[in-house]
């Protein structure tokens, strides 16, 4: 995947997994015994219109026969092929559901976007796989500086992988900048970031990991020194 397009399409998975509302529970209920990641099948016309989603949950305590078509489903709005991974989640949010089906202009079925595939996708937007430590820095949003803040890691030959701004959760005038970087050595910028006013909020995988280096390279020296 072209990690630059932020198009939905390139994550699309389940384009031939559907539902018609003529089947029956039971066809419903393998399909989903299928496909066990899903919580959702799109619901298509004869013509793959798109329909809506149904829910796994309408099949509690239906008989074997009875056509999905009759069962409740939820109309979400689908995205076009040309909405961003940003629509798909601003959707899933909104209609508190796993699964974004996706249709061309004509309204017809493409496939779904699934929490799970927007997973790997931030995974690798955020370097998450990468070596090193994520940052987590509390600021003033007018004392925020990605520019001063990258040369600071910059002059420690530090690298920022990824970054991107959290909602402070008590103070509006607040911010929460979460950095990945390609170091665990952070102790030196971190007292220089703390000097621009930038606090400490979190770290993970840098000071324990720190120390755990230290410890081991103390240990080779002192092995070299026998």
């Amino acid at each position: 995947m072209n990690r630059a397009n932020l198009t939905v399409l390139p994550l699309l998975r389940y384009r031939k997994v559907a539902l018609h509302p003529a089947d029956t529970a039971q066809t419903a209920r393998h399909t989903f015994s299928r496909h066990p990641r899903l919580y959702h099948l799109p619901l298509l016309s004869d013509q793959n219109e798109y329909l809506g989603l149904f829910p796994k949950r309408s099949l509690l305590r239906v008989t074997p026969d009875t056509p999905v078509g009759t069962l409740p489903y939820h109309t979400h709005p689908a995205l076009p092929p040309y909405a961003t991974i940003y629509d798909a989640l601003q959707e899933m949010e909104a209609h508190k559901t796993p699964e974004i089906a996706v249709t061309d202009d004509e309204n017809h079925y493409l496939g779904l976007i699934t929490t799970d595939s927007l997973v790997r996708w931030w995974s690798h937007l955020g370097a998450v796989q990468e070596p090193g430590a994520v940052l987590i820095l509390e600021t003033y949003l007018h004392n925020y500086s990605l520019a001063e803040i990258a040369q600071i890691l910059e002059s420690d030959e530090i690298r920022i992988l990824s970054a991107y701004l959290l909602k402070h959760d008590k103070d509006l005038q607040k911010t929460y900048i979460v950095l990945k970087v390609n170091s665990i050595y952070l102790t030196r910028v971190i007292e220089l970031l703390e000097r621009k006013g930038y606090h400490l909020a979190a770290i993970h995988g840098d000071r324990l990991m720190e120390k755990q280096a230290r410890d081991q390279l103390n240990a080779l020296l002192r092995y070299l020194n026998m």
